[in-house]
Parts: structure tokens; C-alpha cells; sequence
């Protein structure tokens, strides 16, 4: 035996291989844990799929726990009915999300939210509940896929697979950044395809915080744009007996230890009125960019509709939105309102009427007490706006050094722009005076 071969000896724990050995095919490495981490009797499908309503369903990686519940056009949730939820229109979603993807018309739209082992993401991450829902006839169907054991994963991924196999648009609730992301890893561990690829995502988070972050409450727990918050706030939904989000994990974990599934009925009905929540919650937001200021509830409302149809370029009912907000009592909500109308009507070139509302959030914000913060800095603005009207515009150059004057004074002296476009005025000034003593 030379050295090569005795180093292969001690490397590999046994004589050297023959040339000749034949080479055995490597096998594929699969998830496939053992179902022993049950305690006891083996985990009775049938009793679960009874004490929660569900039905066993097949698929070539062994079966899949699937719970279907049905909620009729008109049932109430909270103060809106289920059928008022259908979205009949992409394009009404595309207003919220210009980059959404997709043909024109009714597509086939699947809501998702998920029920996680964590909340952290990354691959130890576990959907032990895919909760999907749809509109059917006017009624939403939600249909659950439930693991019953770490060793079901990938029959219920491919479940889930097969159900996402006709959608044209998915609608989640933070979905881009969790939702999404932990079903795809998920796949990828499982040497699965991503049924989701190509498959137009709208998440409604971001609509939401655009439209709802920054109403008036006059309650903390009514303030921020989580789900549950915005279903009560919006539609008055009053949860009874739901389970904390942090005990949801614990519930799936002491379900797999001693196969009790009625701690997880909660949990299930939990999801489901996520869902059905968050097709209020669309809903909602679809028909505000449909009908405009009218269909907001009030002035803060219509403020953030109108930046919203501001993104999208709809001038006419962005002017309308923010006509209706300068109308508010709130100081902060009628000063953001007026000085956004004064920059849409600048944009549209009507001048006069730009500087008529650049005068009126100036008459507006003259007590000292009204200019702190964002209400100081828009009237600084106004100034600013209205000196350069009255210079270049209304060629009045009096009135604009007056203006230029209050600009300084509302920056401190601080601004190098304001103490330049004096000087300016100023030097013309002096050559018109000039100019009038020579003729």
C-alpha cells in the first residue's frame, strides 16, 4: 500500500476502495422528519379533521388537513356585508399601486394570511396554517390548509401549490415582506416550484398606512395601521374571546406534542376573520379612489385620498379631496390641505388662484401659537411662494419685497434664499425709482 492509499485509509476509516467498486447513487435529500415526536397513541387524522370541521385531503406527498368555511353576501362583518367586499376592478388596485401587474377586468383574486411558528422569517419559520380566501356568487369562501405533524409539510405545500394554480392576483396584509417570503422558502427547502412566481402580489399595508396612518383618534389603541385596528376603526368589528397573536404558536406546538386539536379552533377562527378583514379592508380602500372625497368619512380621509390621487397624477379629484380637507377644524390636517391645493392649482398653472390659497394658509397660520413645527414650516413656505408670485407673476414688486421681508422673519435670518431674493427686489427697486426720477 503506498502512502496515497494509506492516507485514504485513515481519512475514510476503512481499507482503500477498489477501482472497481461500483459507485453507489447518491439519494436526494428530503425534509422528512419522524412523526415520533408525538407522545403516545399516533395523531387520529380523522378525530381532527372532525373536532375542527375540516376534511382529509390527498396528494402525492401523503394527506393535508383542509377546513372550509362559507360566508354568505349578507352577512355582516362589523358595519359592512360580506358581498359589498367583492373587488370587480384591477384597475381601482392599480390606483393604489401603480407597479401591480395583471390584465384589466374581475380577476380570479385570492386573499392570503398565514399562521406562523415565528414571526421572525428565515427558514426555521414554519406556515402551520395557510388561511386563503375568495369570492364566490357574492359569498367569500375561506378554505384552510392545516399541518398536522412536521413530517405533512410538504403535502400541504403542495396542496396549497395545486390550490394557487388558476390565480391572477394574490392581496395580503404585509405579505411582501412576511407572507410571501416565508411560503416561498418553504418551497425552496422542499425542492419545490414557486407556484406564486409571476402571479400579481397586491400587498394592502402600504395602501393602508397611505390612506389611514394618520387619522385623528382621540384613543391609543385606535392609532397605527395594524389589521386588527383597522377593521374596528373602519367597520366596527368586535372580536369576542379571539386568541392573542403570541399564544397562536404555543397553541400549534401543544397540538403537535399531544394531538388535542381543540385548543386550535380559536386559532382557525382567528385567521379566518383576518381574512375576511382584510377583504373589508380593500374594499374599502378600492372604493374611495372609485368615488372620490365624497365616499371619505372625514377631512383626514379626504387628505390622504387626495395624495394618494396626487401619486397617480388624477389632478381633478386630488383638488377636490383637498378642497374638502381645508375645510377641517384640525390645524395640521386644513394647513397640509391648503398647501397642497396651492401647489396642484401652481402645477395647473392657475396662478391667481394659487396665490389666493398660499394668502389664506398665510391669514390662516398669522398667530405665533399656530406656527410650531409642520404648521410653521408650511407657512414659511406660503411666504416664500407668495413673494415670488408677486415678483415674477403679478410683477408687483412692492408687495413682494413685503413678502420677502416676513420670509426672513419667519426663517430667523437663516435662509440665504430669502436674504438674496430681498436684495433682488431691492436692487429692481432702486432702478425703477431711478427710472421714474429720469422721465
Amino acid at each position: 500500500m503506498d502512502f496515497t492509499s494509506r492516507l485514504r485509509a485513515i481519512v475514510n476509516g476503512g481499507p482503500p476502495r477498489s477501482e472497481h467498486a461500483a459507485v453507489q447513487p447518491i439519494r436526494e435529500l428530503t425534509y422528512e422528519p419522524d412523526d415520533g415526536y408525538h407522545h403516545g397513541a399516533p395523531l387520529d387524522l380523522d378525530r381532527v379533521a372532525a373536532a375542527l370541521g375540516g376534511r382529509r385531503v390527498p396528494t402525492r406527498f401523503g394527506e393535508c388537513l383542509v377546513i372550509d368555511r362559507r360566508y354568505e353576501a349578507e352577512r355582516w362583518h362589523g358595519d359592512i356585508r360580506v358581498g359589498e367586499c367583492v373587488i370587480e376592478d384591477i384597475e381601482s388596485l392599480r390606483l393604489l399601486d401603480p407597479a401591480l401587474s395583471g390584465a384589466a377586468g374581475t380577476p380570479r383574486t385570492i386573499f392570503i394570511d398565514l399562521e406562523t411558528t415565528g414571526l421572525s422569517g428565515g427558514a426555521g419559520t414554519l406556515a402551520f396554517l395557510v388561511g386563503c380566501g375568495y369570492f364566490d356568487l357574492g359569498a367569500f369562501q375561506v378554505r384552510q390548509f392545516l399541518l398536522t405533524s412536521h413530517a405533512g409539510e410538504r403535502a400541504l405545500l403542495a396542496a396549497v401549490a395545486e390550490f394557487f394554480d388558476d390565480a391572477d392576483l394574490i392581496v395580503t396584509y404585509n405579505g411582501k415582506t412576511f407572507d410571501v417570503p416565508v411560503m416561498e422558502t418553504r418551497w425552496s427547502f422542499h425542492r419545490m416550484a414557486m407556484p406564486l412566481d409571476g402571479v400579481p402580489h397586491f400587498d394592502m399595508l402600504y395602501p393602508a398606512r397611505r390612506l389611514w396612518r394618520n387619522r385623528g383618534t382621540d384613543s391609543p389603541d385606535d392609532a397605527g395601521c395594524r389589521l386588527s385596528t383597522l377593521e374596528r376603526t373602519l367597520f366596527d368589528v368586535q372580536r369576542v374571546g379571539d386568541v392573542p397573536g403570541f399564544e397562536i404558536p404555543g397553541r400549534f406546538f401543544g397540538f403537535v406534542r399531544n394531538g388535542d386539536a381543540r385548543p386550535l379552533e380559536p386559532v382557525l377562527e382567528h385567521n379566518r376573520i383576518d381574512l375576511v378583514s382584510l377583504a373589508a379592508v380593500t374594499a374599502r380602500a378600492v372604493l374611495l379612489t372609485q368615488q372620490g372625497h365624497q365616499a371619505c368619512r372625514d377631512n383626514a380621509e379626504a387628505l390622504a385620498l387626495g395624495k394618494v390621487y396626487e401619486r397617480a397624477e388624477h389632478s381633478g379629484r386630488a383638488e377636490a379631496c383637498f378642497r374638502r380637507a381645508a375645510d377641517s377644524p384640525d390645524p395640521v390636517i386644513r394647513a397640509d390641505a391648503l398647501y397642497r391645493l396651492a401647489v396642484r392649482l401652481r402645477r395647473d398653472r392657475r396662478f391667481a388662484d394659487a396665490a389666493s390659497t398660499w394668502r389664506d394658509l398665510i391669514e390662516f397660520t398669522e398667530p405665533r401659537s399656530m406656527r410650531p413645527g409642520l404648521l410653521g414650516e408650511l407657512r414659511r413656505v406660503a411666504v416664500e411662494a407668495l413673494a415670488i408670485h408677486h415678483e415674477h407673476r403679478a410683477k408687483d414688486l412692492a408687495g413682494a419685497r413685503e413678502l420677502a421681508l416676513a420670509s426672513l422673519d419667519e426663517s430667523g435670518g437663516r435662509t440665504e434664499k430669502a436674504r438674496h431674493r430681498l436684495a433682488r427686489l431691492d436692487r429692481k427697486l432702486a432702478r425703477r425709482n431711478d427710472a421714474q426720477l429720469f422721465f
